[in-house]
Parts: C-alpha cells; sequence; structure tokens
C-alpha cells in the first residue's frame, strides 16, 4: 500500500527504526505473567548452563498475531517447542529475541504485576516493564539460534499420559549413570510379545521393567518392535513439560529421535545409538514358595532405619527369610551393629542375602501397592520385587543383584 504524503509527516518513527521494523529486528509484546512464567519453566531443565556454546543458554521467543508467543530451547540433543496462546498475549510489534532462558525466567516468577510487557531494542537488549519495575536483559542475535527439528509431519500414536508416565516412574531410577556404557544411560522403550508398551533400564546391578496394555486397534511405530533407547534426559523433560493429567500423549519415531507432543508442547529427543543388552536373561525363574509379602511401608521404614549401620561406601544389609519372618541387619567396624525381626508371609526354606540397601528403598519408594513380594534364593542369584497389587492393566517387576555377605 502506497503512503499518502500526510501519513509520513505523521509517523514520527527515525527512519532507521522504521528500517529495523522492516528486517523483523524489534519485538513488543504483553503477556499475562503467569502464563509466560508457566512456558519458561519447561525450558530450565533444556537449557545448559555449562553448554560451549552461548546460545543454547539462551531461549528463542518468537511473537506472532496468529500463534501468540512461541518458545525455543535445545541443547541439540533434547529440544522443547512451547507456546503462550494469543488470548494471553496481545503482539504490538511481531519479531523475535534470544535471551537467556534462566535468567528471564527467574525475573518474571517473582513479579507482582499480572503482566509482563518485553521489548526488543538495539544491540540485541530486551527491555521488561511490569507495573513499576524497569528492566533490560542482554540477548543475543535470534539468527544464531540453531536450526531445530521437532519431527516433518510425524505419524502420531495416541498414548494415555498417566500410564506413558508410570512406565517413567517405575523405571527412571534404575538407568546408569556410568558415562562409559552410554548404551545403559536410557530407558529400553519396546513392544512387549503380547504388543502392549514395554521399559526396561538397567545399571547392572538392578534392573527394571514395566508395561502397560494398550487399546485395541492401538498402531504402535515400527521402530518399537526392535526397541529404541531414551536418554534420562529426555525422560525427565518429558514429565516437567507435559501436562500430567490431559489423558493423551501423542508419541512418534523419526530419524532416531523420538516426538512427544502434547496440545501447543512438542518435545523432541535423539535416541541412544547402540543395541540394548539382553534383559530377558538376567530374569531368573520365579518360584512362588519362595515368595515373602510383606507391608511396603514397614519394610521400607525398617531397612532404613537399619541401614544406619551398614557401611557409608558398601551400603550392605542382610536380609534372611525363614518361618514367617524377615530379618534385616547390618554391620560396620566403625559404627555397630543392629538386627530387626518382622513378620511376613513366608513358608519357604531359610535363605539370606546381602543387598545395597539403597537399591531396595528405590522399588519401594515406586511402587504403589500396600504390599509388595521379595523372592530370594541364594547369595548368589538377584533377588525378585513386584508390587502386589498392580493397577489393571499395568505390570512391573525389579531385579536386586545380590552383595557379598
Amino acid at each position: 500500500m502506497l503512503r499518502t504524503r500526510d501519513a509520513e509527516r505523521a509517523d514520527t518513527t527515525p527512519p532507521s527504526e522504521r528500517s529495523r521494523k522492516a528486517d523483523g529486528e524489534t519485538m513488543k509484546i504483553t503477556v499475562s505473567k503467569d502464563a509466560l512464567s508457566a512456558e519458561l519453566s519447561k525450558l530450565q531443565g533444556i537449557v545448559g548452563s555449562k553448554s560451549t556454546m552461548p546460545i543454547l543458554q539462551n531461549a528463542l521467543i518468537e511473537a506472532d498475531p496468529e500463534l501468540g508467543l512461541v518458545l525455543q530451547a535445545t541443547d541439540l540433543d533434547v529440544s522443547l517447542r512451547c507456546r503462550v496462546l494469543p488470548e494471553d498475549v496481545r503482539v504490538d510489534q511481531p519479531g523475535r529475541i534470544a535471551v537467556r532462558a534462566k535468567d528471564l525466567h527467574d525475573a518474571v516468577k517473582n513479579l507482582k504485576s499480572l503482566e509482563v510487557t518485553l521489548e526488543r531494542e538495539d544491540q540485541n537488549w530486551i527491555r521488561l516493564t511490569a507495573g513499576s519495575v524497569r528492566a533490560r536483559f542482554v540477548g543475543m542475535n535470534p539468527d544464531e539460534f540453531p536450526q531445530i527439528s521437532l519431527g516433518e509431519d510425524p505419524a502420531f500414536t495416541q498414548l494415555p499420559t498417566d500410564r506413558f508416565v508410570r512406565l517413567i516412574d517405575l523405571t527412571q531410577f534404575s538407568i546408569s549413570t556410568d558415562s562409559a556404557r552410554p548404551h545403559l544411560g536410557g530407558a529400553f522403550l519396546h513392544r512387549t510379545e503380547q504388543g502392549n508398551v514395554g521399559m526396561v533400564s538397567t545399571d547392572g546391578h538392578r534392573l527394571s521393567t514395566a508395561s502397560f496394555d494398550v487399546a485395541p486397534g492401538t498402531e504402535l511405530p515400527d521402530a518399537l518392535k526392535d526397541g529404541v533407547i531414551v536418554p534420562r534426559k529426555g525422560l525427565n523433560e518429558l514429565r516437567k513439560a507435559m501436562d500430567l493429567t490431559h489423558p493423551e500423549l501423542s508419541v512418534a519415531i523419526q530419524n532416531s529421535t523420538i516426538i512427544f507432543e502434547q496440545s501447543a508442547t512438542r518435545l523432541s529427543v535423539r535416541l541412544i545409538e547402540g543395541n540394548y543388552p539382553s534383559w530377558r536373561q538376567v530374569i531368573p525363574e520365579e518360584h512362588e514358595d519362595r515368595k515373602a509379602v510383606i507391608a511396603r511401608d514397614t519394610l521400607a521404614d525398617r531397612v532404613r532405619f537399619v541401614s544406619m549401620f551398614s557401611s557409608n561406601r558398601t551400603r550392605n544389609i542382610r536380609l534372611s527369610l525363614e518361618d514367617g519372618t524377615c530379618t534385616i541387619a547390618a554391620q560396620d567396624p566403625d559404627k555397630g551393629e543392629c538386627e530387626e525381626a518382622l513378620p511376613v508371609a513366608y513358608s519357604g526354606p531359610p535363605v539370606r542375602a546381602g543387598f545395597n540397601y539403597q537399591y531396595i528403598l528405590d522399588v519401594l519408594s515406586v511402587v504403589r501397592s500396600s504390599e509388595v513380594s521379595i523372592e530370594i534364593t541364594d547369595t548368589l542369584r538377584p533377588a525378585v520385587m513386584h508390587e502386589l497389587e498392580p493397577r489393571e492393566g499395568e505390570s512391573s517387576l525389579f531385579i536386586v543383584m545380590p552383595m557379598r555377605i
């Protein structure tokens, strides 16, 4: 549209400023403080303060009248895109900024005002105005932000959010932290022999496996037939970014990446390359007559107490089963010794074995049923633990390797 002479005279914006606006080098928005804070919080675990690339400490924020406010963050392995909806933001000037995600989040969440105005200024400075607050942030050129792939028209499968998150909760604690074994640094997501969704993790000292039944007609991603390894960080960020009360979670696998989507939030996670170990071979044959049933809270409480007498280095305790009794014992030359007997439902032969008490507590912290079963065969074979009353359509099993007594 041609500008009239009167319009030119009425426009008092300096020519340099008009040029910046035309090039998209400015941005001005007014946004709900709570809505912006909620979306910024999703990015905090992804941006890294130790990154050798300063731009990766920044969030890319783009203002669009139709989309609202689009926020992105990445560490090049895990990438997240989320959005403040148009009804919560007024876009006075479309554009984009790159600003340190942690600094902006810390400031916004502590504001008293209900609305926040952000404006991009010269040299990539970002001005924040909220009530009586006036602040400026050092920004970066948004053109430096890496082009991240969040999937190109992925074929999503709809899965129940609560059940998928439950898989994570039941397995995440036993993911290895050993950088020398990167293939164990994630959970093995796969399709079970029954056609359901399963997840496994192990650090070589323990193993956790869980699964849930899928609805009839659900077509799982083909890649789950052989299974994929989802890194620990990706699972952590999934829990933080998604609405755990939302009924469905969309999942797709594309180009060595697993993609999760829910409403206006999409998380992309680069899968770990390599072959997961043959974990099924680790699971021993179970024997009903060797299973002891005990109250979960009672076992956790007494293991925690007796463990005060265990070695700080080995964390070793001894569990003994005999004639309806479970005896927990620990000793250390520098601390002393302790033993406590608990009533259990057990009628098998006398057995005992040593275990890292933290591994036992980790299992007890994630199961929900009031009672658990534990099977101990001897001092050399792993113990098998079960949630006694799992939710219908879900199953789990936990293996804890023994220690020398």
